[in-house]
């Protein structure tokens, strides 16, 4: 999670998901596609009766709330392109300059462009069915592969285990009837790190983890780029909601830093749980550590897209999560052969021991791309990563296309597009590595994933000159409408064949059938994200300091090496109150003094 200031990008997007649920909403239909996420918990609505706005007036508040100029002028801005200039940066412009010039001048005396293009042309078909159905005959293939499991729901123990977390709540905990799932014995942690947080959504990802964890288990890290935290408020608010609940300031800045900070202080605990700051635990949640053994050192879990709410309208936000849905069903299959490659940023479960492992050496730290350098950390320690089917984790996604606030187009180009580009060479090192497999089918479907995505990569650069040289023409647009409706097959095959016997995880109709239009946006997103990682990410993104390096550096902000840190992790915290107490009183000594004076 970056520390820099987040302003209204937060209050957008960090709304609470979840709250009281009502019996009506257990069953879900595969033909709504307005319903609560798996698992989830739905706000009772308020009986108020509003007059419904006419057509007119909705279909330009729901333009209006879709497209933001300032959103637009944000995205295109090029000021962060060339100021503040670097050397690095300079270097990495005229590259690019440098390239583009070459194949301007090469074309001045060869006209080599105008060939290409004619080629293209006689061989349009082709080069469409490859743009446009590669990733529709890739899921075909994963569809084959992936198995969907009945639902398990997990079991309550009332032991004397669940006597103690219940002892721990508040009444209103009890009133409300918490269920406690249990192992018999406290050994996970959960770890949150967090920046400028929405309380109110902090505050229900707590509480739904309250059945699972003691409040003393659960690790909040409050990370930011000073010694000190500038405000106390959020941890006095903290304290409020439950005084045993562990607050720890992180000087690093890094979301990445405060995981690895949270397990350090978790020292009692066998294993992390870690989840981002508005990912709360649906009621079904237990510790898949029936799923790890000597190799399988972490566990994945599945992804659910929903709206601040908690719901799933037909649009954006129906689309991305048919979208979390299918990445699930790639994971299932990787998980039947070579283990799961990358686990979701948003949340997963994984051994201790290997997660200090694997931020302290390995992990470079840097927030773009953060979930995949997890995954590649994870195989250069010769583990695996293993997949909880059962247990849906819910995300909240843009809502808009490029609306106010953390819009869908801001996320994917300038961190998802543009940090999937920047895999491109770490990508094709792993390609030549056994990267922990043990089986051939394991070592063919991780190559065989891996060569789709750097198809897919370099997919993203052949789309400028495939519209260039084929976009005059009718035929184009003819086989472009044709195909484009392939990307419904495979939601379709997902819904009808493999959750066959698991309704609660169907995708609703209307979705698969407007999906096409989704992949068609994300087609011109993932160009934007490509064209920005060659002019911005190669020189001007920032790079985080790797935790490995900091220790050689002996960075101060490294504040666990300090021996108080043994028995109290928030020591910074605390000299901040401490100092911030002896301001208090030396003001008071001299206001006494003064007054003493007249």
């Amino acid at each position: 999670m970056a520390a820099k200031t987040i302003s209204s990008d937060r209050s957008a997007r960090k709304v609470g998901i979840y709250g009281p649920s009502s019996p009506s909403q257990t069953s879900l239909s595969s033909f709504s596609d307005e319903r609560p996420a798996n698992n989830l918990l739905r706000p009772e609505s308020s009986p108020q009766s509003t007059k419904k706005a006419s057509l007119w007036s909705r279909f330009w508040r729901s333009l209006n709330n879709q497209l933001s100029p300032n959103a637009l002028w944000e995205l295109i801005n090029p000021k962060e392109y060339i100021y503040p200039m670097t050397l690095k940066k300079g270097a990495a412009l005229a590259f690019v300059m440098s390239c583009v010039a070459a194949l301007v001048i090469s074309n001045w005396f060869t006209g080599w462009m105008g060939k290409a293009i004619a080629q293209t042309r006689s061989y349009m078909l082709p080069v469409l069915v490859i743009v446009l159905t590669l990733e529709p005959l890739m899921f075909l293939i994963i569809l084959s592969i992936a198995r969907v499991p009945p639902y398990n729901p997990p079991k309550t123990t009332p032991s004397h285990v669940t006597e103690g977390v219940i002892s721990e709540k508040s009444p209103d905990d009890l009133e409300r009837g918490v269920a406690v799932t249990t192992t018999g014995i406290w050994e996970t942690a959960f770890v949150i790190p967090c920046h400028n947080s929405d309380r109110e959504a902090l505050r229900k990802v707590i509480e739904s983890a309250y059945p699972h964890f003691r409040p003393q288990g659960i690790f909040i890290i409050d990370n930011g780029r000073s010694r000190y935290p500038q405000d106390l408020s959020f941890r006095y608010w903290l304290k409020n909601l439950h005084p045993d609940l562990v607050y720890i300031w992180s000087p690093i800045g890094s979301k990445n830093a405060a995981q690895l900070v949270g397990s350090l202080a978790a020292k009692d605990y066998k294993y992390i749980l870690t989840t981002d700051d508005d990912v709360s635990l649906p009621e079904n949640y237990r510790h898949p550590v029936h799923l790890m053994n000597d190799h399988l050192r972490a566990v994945a879990f599945p992804l659910a897209g929903t709206d601040a709410d908690g719901n799933t309208p037909l649009g954006m936000v129906s689309w991305q999560d048919c979208e979390y849905r299918m990445a699930g069903l790639v994971k299932l299959a990787e998980n039947r052969t070579c283990g799961v490659n990358f686990p979701h940023g948003a949340g997963w479960f994984v051994d201790r021991d290997v997660f200090v492992e694997l931020l302290s050496k390995y992990h470079p730290m840097d927030f773009i791309a953060e979930d995949a350098n997890a995954g590649f950390s994870i195989m250069r320690l010769g583990k695996g990563i293993a997949f909880d089917a059962q247990v849906t984790l819910a995300t909240e996604v843009p809502a808009t296309v490029l609306g106010p606030g953390l819009n869908w187009c801001k996320q994917r180009i300038k961190s998802w597009e543009m940090g999937r580009h920047s895999l491109i060479w770490k990508i094709m090192r792993h390609l030549f590595r056994m990267n922990g497999q043990r089986t051939i089918q394991g070592i063919l479907m991780q190559k065989g994933l891996f060569l789709y995505i750097l198809a897919c990569l370099v997919i993203d650069w052949v789309r400028i000159p495939v519209l260039v040289a084929l976009g005059a023409h009718k035929e184009y647009w003819i086989f472009f409408f044709s195909l484009a409706f392939v990307a419904c097959l495979p939601p379709l095959l997902y819904n009808y064949i493999s959750c066959w016997r698991r309704p609660d995880m169907r995708i609703g109709l209307v979705t698969i059938a407007t999906y096409p239009i989704y992949k068609q946006l994300y087609s011109f997103v993932s160009v934007f994200g490509a064209v920005r990682w060659a002019l911005f990410y190669i020189g001007g993104h920032v790079r985080a300091k790797p935790i490995r390096k900091m220790l050689k550096d002996g960075d101060e902000a490294c504040f666990w090496l300090d021996p108080r840190f043994e028995t109290n992790p928030a020591w910074l915290a605390d000299e901040k109150e401490k100092m911030l107490a002896d301001e208090l009183a030396m003001t008071e000594v001299a206001s006494y003094s003064s007054s003493s004076q007249l």
